[in-house]
């Protein structure tokens, strides 16, 4: 709707400026909230091209200078991370390889420790100080002492049936005084070293 005045000075006899008004329709939709989603598209486009924008062309002046020294230097850091992933993987492969050594020392231990016998522990370690059998019916018991160190003397108790054909079977160790008690394979060897050995 358009409509036009004109209007006479008073004072003069000028005709008036025209001019003319427009009444809006009333639409359904605002002009805000149709553009809305489109200019903040618009908008996060036109903020990263401004950054990339302001980056090349040294609106940042520190970014673009470690851009640019990363570009350079990019040699240098992929050998650097090669490097440090080799060492990581070589302590890897390093602590798996001793884990396994040391398993397997273990049951070697084990193994040399539970198939001891009196004959097997004097074909080891030679002629023992002292070898004692007491019979406590129905079982035999035979202590066999060796002296590995001067100041030290080893116990090594055995038992088995008073049947003829029963096996031996290794009890314990300790010192003469019973003061310490060796319990594990470990202990065992480490007071006597020839209990591990292939006899």
């Amino acid at each position: 709707m358009a409509g036009t005045l004109e209007k006479e000075s008073v004072s003069s006899g000028e005709p008036a400026k025209t001019m003319t008004t427009e009444t809006p329709q009333k639409s359904a939709e605002s002009p805000y909230t149709e553009n809305a989603g489109q200019s903040s598209q618009q908008t996060l486009k036109a903020q990263g091209a401004a950054l990339v924008e302001m980056v090349r062309t040294d609106g940042y002046p520190l970014l673009a200078k470690c851009t640019e020294f990363m570009k350079r230097t990019r040699r240098v850091w992929l050998i650097a991370a090669g490097a440090i992933l080799g060492v990581m993987a070589m302590v890897n492969l390093a602590e798996r390889v001793s884990n396994r050594a040391r398993l397997a020392r273990e049951r070697r231990h084990e193994q040399s420790v539970a198939s001891v016998t009196p004959e097997r522990l004097i074909a080891r370690c030679g002629q023992p100080v002292e070898d004692v059998t007491k019979e406590v019916y129905p079982i035999l018991i035979r202590t066999i002492s060796y002296q590995p160190k001067r100041s030290q003397t080893l116990l090594l108790k055995f038992s088995r049936t008073a049947e003829e054909k029963s096996d031996w079977v290794f009890l314990a160790m300790g010192d003469e005084s019973g003061a310490t008690n060796y319990d594990t394979p470990e202990a065992k060897i480490a007071a006597l070293p020839c209990l591990d050995s292939k006899k």
